[in-house]
């Protein structure tokens, strides 16, 4: 059996990847495992934390001494399956989580995990989704088109802050799976994906199928038309990020 992880950062298109891999009838794709607060997909298989009524941060700093200790067993009892038409099994490991998380990278490269990095090249649309979502409180949409079309207003100046740490961050991600058994896939190959998938199938070694998104976009195709202040942040966005605004 292939053991993977999809590799990534928020709004990357990760959820959409995640389960639509998961309705593959060779492969089970869990969420995060490792998040601290909320439920997961496949909530069954997530990481049972140590919870203390502070802070998130520090809750996960506190548990890494539980990690440093469990991990390798929670890991292998995660790859385990007992159906025999399971041929490929893994979840979604954000960027953030590996640095609460001693030894992770060792065990990936130890147990022979690959490693699906997932990026969203375009990371003024990466940083505007996040703001979008916080702002209409819907991060995933099956069935409600009308959520592209619902306007916002948008801080220019956080914006531009949120894409230069989203540059920095992508950076990392690329730097920290390096050497690693890895494919990278971007949100910008979602527009052929079909062929997206097939890339992904081939790297799990898994039957190539046709297969409908199990999410649907909660933003415009033109962004503008989902910012009630466009003009205001394409004046700031333009002499660094021009490139990023078409």
């Amino acid at each position: 059996m292939t053991k993977f992880v999809v590799f990534t950062t928020p709004r990357t298109g990760s959820s959409l990847l995640v389960k639509t891999l998961d309705s593959h009838p060779e492969i089970f794709c869990a969420g995060e495992l490792f998040f601290l607060k909320g439920n997961i997909y496949h909530n069954e298989t997530r990481y049972q934390f140590w919870k203390f009524p502070v802070g998130s941060k520090l809750n996960y700093i506190i548990n890494c001494v539980k990690l440093f200790f469990t991990l390798t067993d929670f890991l292998n009892k995660f790859y385990k399956t007992d159906h025999a038409s399971i041929k490929a099994k893994g979840f979604k490991l954000m960027l953030f989580q590996t640095f609460y998380i001693p030894g992770i990278f060792r065990y990936l490269k130890k147990h022979d995990v690959k490693v699906i990095v997932l990026i969203r090249k375009n990371t003024f649309r990466e940083a505007l989704s996040s703001f979008r979502a916080r702002k209409i409180g819907v991060f995933h949409s099956a069935d409600d088109a009308s959520l592209a079309e619902q306007k916002i207003n948008v801080n220019a100046a956080l914006l531009k802050k949120r894409v230069e740490q989203l540059e920095a961050i992508n950076e990392n991600i690329l730097r920290l799976s390096e050497g690693k058994d890895r494919i990278i896939i971007t949100y910008e190959e979602f527009g052929n994906w079909q062929q997206m998938l097939d890339k992904v199938f081939d790297f799990l070694n898994i039957e190539q199928l046709e297969m409908q998104p199990e999410l649907r976009k909660i933003s415009a195709e033109n962004w503008r038309n989902g910012v009630e202040n466009y003009q205001q942040v394409e004046d700031t966005m333009k002499e660094k990020y021009a490139h990023f605004l078409n």
